[in-house]
């Protein structure tokens, strides 16, 4: 009897099982399979679409400017300007050789010059230099001075060009400062060569003269070599006079100026011109008539010795050629 109510409740157990459990799915087991990846298929644009690259710009950072605080002035590089051409310091207003008397040019202008003194040269073809003097302005730097020379010097034979040139020297070596230069035409003197040449190796000087001219004739004072005469006459009577038609020439040396015979002949009305004779510089001094004595007189102004050359004569007749004399004197100690 138990039996029986034992199998009676397991069976009622198992319908009550049964009956909760039909309402789940039933879940099939299958075999395992291995996972497979699937890549989505590419996706094909419409013909109509136009791929376009898309440039992406990436922002720049400006750099910082600086700005300058108000009290600060910036000044922009300067560009150099160009250098003032200097100014000239010696203008030449005349160069003129003179037609009627070879072996002078005559050299003017004014200047603004170191102790109111510049230099004069004449500069042959060749560079030579034919002539040369310093020559004192009226007024030193930095007042304008002027100058007006007559530069003496060796004429050609025949007609030469040549350069006229002055300058201030430098106080330290003497060289060139604010050269000048101008063209000048040197006349020719071809009569010059048959003159003769006489040298005074005492008093170291020497000229050229006419052959029709003579040397130390009649009386001399002071006696030779302290004086030299040239005169167109040979023999003269003492105490006799020139004739109307003769000429002397005086070539005195001495240690000391003739300044009193200077003012003399200042105060007498003698025309006063500078020169340059034999490289050394003079003064002239013209009467306004010819006559026999101290007619036309120049007396150097520098070195060691004064050389005073002096022409006598009664007529104008020989001023030219006394100018080719000075032109021919030069001075050798």
């Amino acid at each position: 009897m138990r039996k029986r109510l034992r199998l009676l409740a397991l069976a009622v157990s198992v319908l009550l099982l049964a009956a909760a459990c039909g309402s789940r799915p039933t879940v099939p087991v299958s075999t395992p399979v291995s996972p497979t990846l699937t890549l989505p298929a590419p996706t094909t644009p419409p013909p109509s679409a136009t791929l376009a690259a898309t440039v992406t710009t990436i922002p720049t950072t400006a750099l910082p400017t600086s700005t300058p605080s108000p009290d600060v002035t910036i000044t922009p590089p300067l560009t150099p300007a160009a250098k003032p051409t200097p100014e000239a310091r010696i203008i030449l207003s005349q160069v003129s050789p003179s037609e009627l008397s070879p072996g002078v040019v005559r050299v003017a202008g004014k200047a603004q010059v170191f102790e109111a003194m510049l230099v004069v040269e004449l500069v042959g073809p060749a560079g030579d230099i034919l002539a040369t003097g310093y020559v004192r302005t009226s007024a030193g730097a930095p007042e304008w001075g002027e100058f007006a020379v007559d530069l003496f010097y060796p004429p050609p034979a025949v007609p030469i060009q040549a350069t006229l040139q002055a300058y201030e020297p430098s106080p330290k070596d003497g060289s060139p400062n604010s050269l000048v230069t101008a063209p000048v035409v040197l006349v020719a003197a071809p009569e010059l060569d048959g003159w003769q040449t006489f040298t005074n190796a005492t008093h170291g000087f020497a000229l050229r003269y006419p052959p029709s001219w003579h040397l130390n004739q009649g009386s001399v004072m002071p006696a030779p070599p302290a004086a030299t005469k040239l005169s167109t006459y040979q023999v003269q009577t003492p105490g006799q006079l020139p004739g109307e038609k003769d000429a002397e020439v005086w070539i005195t040396v001495s240690d000391q100026p003739s300044v009193a015979e200077m003012e003399s002949l200042a105060k007498m009305g003698y025309r006063q011109a500078t020169v340059v004779v034999g490289g050394r510089p003079g003064i002239r001094y013209t009467a306004g008539q010819p006559f026999y004595g101290a007619y036309d007189v120049i007396y150097t102004i520098s070195g060691r010795r004064e050389y005073r050359i002096q022409l006598s004569s009664s007529g104008h007749e020989y001023d030219p050629l006394f100018n080719l004399l000075l032109a021919t004197f030069s001075i050798t100690e």
